[in-house]
C-alpha cells in the first residue's frame, strides 16, 4: 500500500479570506485544502495548511478539522492511517474524518495540519468524475470555517522508468549531459506529463527552457505538452552542471519524478494558495522535448497509479571544503524575564553545505553545541536542538526539550557561502549575573579549513562596553566538543520532488 505525501516547497505569503473571533485587535485564521487528480483504484494523502495573519501560539488539541464526502458520488470515500494516529473515520460509510491538528502555532506563512487522513478512490471509479472534498476547521475560541477542495477521478496512465538510479562522477564546475527515458507501458495515451525535480544544490542547470521552471539557480520542473503513445519509449536530456561550489569529495543525489499534467495543476495551485511557494519561473530559452512524438487525441483527466522516478548517484569528485564560522548572541533582561538569542553558525566558504534533501536521518556535518549561560534556563529551544548529557552523549529522543546546560543542533536546509544557520533560544533569568557567558561550538570535521573561528560566546547581561563575541570571536578559547564529531550518514528519498515528493497507495 502507498502512500501520496507532499513536501519541501519554499515560503509565499497567501491572501485568504479569514475567520475572526468578535474582537478586531484579535488574530485572523485561515485554510487551504489540496486538491487532487487520483487514478481508480488509488488513494492520496490529505494535505492541508493552516494560517494566522500573525503568529499565534496554540494549546495542544486547539485545531480540529472534520473532512466530509457526504453527497458525493459513491466513487469517494475517506480513510485514516490506522493506530495510534490523528484522524478517526465514521465507520461502515467512511464519509466524514474527524482529525486534530498537530500544531502548536499558526503563522503568516502557514503551517502543515500534520493530518494524517487519507482519500480513496473505488477501483471502478468513471475517469472525469468530481467530487468535492468539505472541511471545516475549528480553532478553540473561534468561529468554525468551512473550505472545499475538488477531487478528480483520473484515467490511470502507467508510465515505467527505463534508467532507474544511475550512478556517475564529475569534479565541481564540470557539465553533466543527463538522459531521462521512459516508456508508457500502459495501454492510455498519455496526454501530457510533467517533470518535477528532486534535486540537491549542486545540480545546475546549462540551459533555461521556456516550458520549465527555474526557483533561484535551480530547475524545479517542466511541462511536456505532447501525447506519449502506449508501448512507445521517450527521452528527455537535461543539460546540468555541478555547482563550483559544491563540497568535494562528496555525494549527491539527483531525483526526478513524472506527473500528468492534470497532477502537475492541482501541484501548481496548492503551491500558490497554500502559502508555499511558487513553482519557479519559466525560463527564456528554446524548448525542451520528448522524443519520439506522436499524435492522439484528447481524453478525460489523468493521474499516474504508482511512482514514475529516475534517480542520480553523483560523486563529486576534487577537494573542496568550508570554513564555518560559529555565531555567539547576547541579551538582557531582568531577573525572571525570559531573553531571545539567535546562535548558530557563519559559512565563509568556499564550499556551500545541502542539507535540504536528508530525510531520517542526522546531516554528516556540521553539528553546533550550544552551552546555556549561567545563571539562566533554557525555556525555549528549537525543535532540531536535542538535550546533551555531561559526556557529551545525544538524547536524540528529546528534541526541544528545555531545562538542559547543553545542546546539540542539527540543520536540514542549505548554507550557501556566506549565508547562516540560526538556532532561537530563549533564556529565563534565575540569576541576574553580570557578563554572564555560555557559548557556540561548531563541531570541526578533518577537512575542515579553519577550525580558529568554531567557537563563539554567549553572554548574557554584558557589562558595558560588553565583551563576548559572534561569528567566530571565541572571547575566551573554545568550548570543548565532548562526542562524536562524524554523525550519521546522509539519507536520501530517491522519490523525492523539489515541488513534490509523492507516494502512492493503492485500494486493495
Amino acid at each position: 500500500m502507498h502512500r501520496r505525501a507532499l513536501a519541501a516547497l519554499a515560503a509565499l505569503a497567501f491572501v485568504l479570506v479569514w475567520a475572526a473571533p468578535a474582537s478586531a485587535a484579535a488574530p485572523k485564521v485561515g485554510f487551504f485544502v489540496k486538491s487532487y487528480t487520483i487514478a481508480p483504484g488509488s488513494g492520496a494523502t490529505i494535505y492541508t495548511m493552516l494560517f494566522a495573519d500573525r503568529n499565534l501560539p496554540l494549546a495542544r488539541n486547539a485545531v480540529t478539522i472534520r473532512y466530509s464526502f457526504i453527497g458525493q458520488d459513491p466513487a469517494f470515500k475517506l480513510n485514516e492511517a490506522g493506530h495510534p494516529n490523528n484522524c478517526s473515520v465514521a465507520i461502515p460509510d467512511r464519509l466524514v474524518l474527524d482529525c486534530g491538528a498537530a500544531v502548536d502555532a499558526l503563522t503568516p506563512a502557514g503551517v502543515d495540519s500534520g493530518v494524517v487522513g487519507f482519500l480513496d478512490i473505488a477501483a471502478d471509479a468513471v475517469p472525469g468524475t468530481r467530487g468535492t472534498l468539505t472541511a471545516t476547521m475549528t480553532v478553540k475560541g473561534y468561529a468554525p470555517i468551512t473550505r472545499t477542495s475538488t477531487v478528480t477521478v483520473g484515467e490511470a496512465i502507467a508510465l515505467t522508468p527505463v534508467d532507474g538510479e544511475q550512478e556517475r562522477s564529475a569534479a565541481p564546475g564540470a557539465p553533466i549531459d543527463h538522459p531521462l527515458t521512459l516508456t508508457n507501458s500502459g495501454t492510455a495515451t498519455a496526454q501530457g506529463v510533467a517533470l518535477l525535480s528532486g534535486s540537491q544544490y549542486a545540480f545546475d542547470t546549462r540551459t533555461r527552457y521556456s516550458n520549465c521552471f527555474y526557483t533561484a539557480d535551480s530547475l524545479s520542473g517542466c511541462t511536456f505538452d505532447q501525447p506519449l503513445a502506449p508501448g512507445e519509449t521517450y527521452r528527455v536530456t537535461l543539460p546540468l552542471r555541478v555547482r563550483a561550489d559544491t563540497y568535494a569529495p562528496s555525494v549527491q543525489y539527483g531525483s526526478w519524478q513524472w506527473a500528468t499534467d492534470e497532477e502537475f495543476a492541482d501541484l501548481r495551485q496548492y503551491a500558490l494558495k497554500g502559502g508555499f511557494g511558487p513553482i519557479g519561473t519559466p525560463g527564456r530559452g528554446g524548448v525542451l522535448r520528448l522524443t519520439p512524438v506522436v499524435t492522439a487525441k484528447a481524453g478525460p483527466p489523468q493521474a499516474l497509479p504508482e511512482y514514475t522516478v529516475h534517480g542520480l548517484k553523483l560523486t563529486v569528485t576534487g577537494k573542496q571544503s568550508a570554513d564555518l564560522a560559529a555565531v555567539g548572541g547576547r541579551a538582557s533582561g531582568r531577573k525572571g524575564s525570559v531573553v531571545s538569542v539567535s546562535v548558530g553558525l557563519r559559512d565563509l566558504g568556499p564550499a556551500s553545505i545541502d542539507h535540504s534533501r536528508i530525510f531520517g536521518s542526522k546531516p554528516t556535518w556540521p553539528t553546533t553545541r550550544v552551552y546555556v549561560p549561567k545563571g539562566a534556563t533554557a525555556v525555549r529551544v528549537p525543535s532540531h536542538c536535542k538535550p546533551m548529557t555531561s559526556g557529551g552523549g545525544v538524547l536524540d529522543e528529546q528534541p526541544g526539550r528545555p531545562g538542559q546546560a547543553r545542546y546539540s543542533c542539527d540543520f536540514y536546509s542549505l548554507l550557501k557561502v556566506g549565508g547562516t544557520v540560526t538556532f532561537d533560544f530563549g533564556f529565563r533569568i534565575d540569576q541576574v549575573i553580570t557578563g554572564a557567558r555560555g557559548g557556540v561550538a561548531v563541531a570541526p570535521s578533518d577537512d575542515e579549513i579553519n577550525q580558529a573561528n568554531n567557537s563563539a560566546t554567549i553572554v548574557l547581561n554584558p557589562a558595558a562596553p560588553a565583551d563576548g563575541g559572534s561569528g567566530g570571536n571565541g572571547g575566551g578559547g573554545g568550548l570543548p566538543i565532548t562526542g562524536p564529531s562524524a554523525l550519521a550518514g546522509l539519507v536520501l528519498v530517491a522519490a523525492g520532488a523539489v515541488a513534490l515528493l509523492i507516494t502512492r497507495r493503492r485500494t486493495s
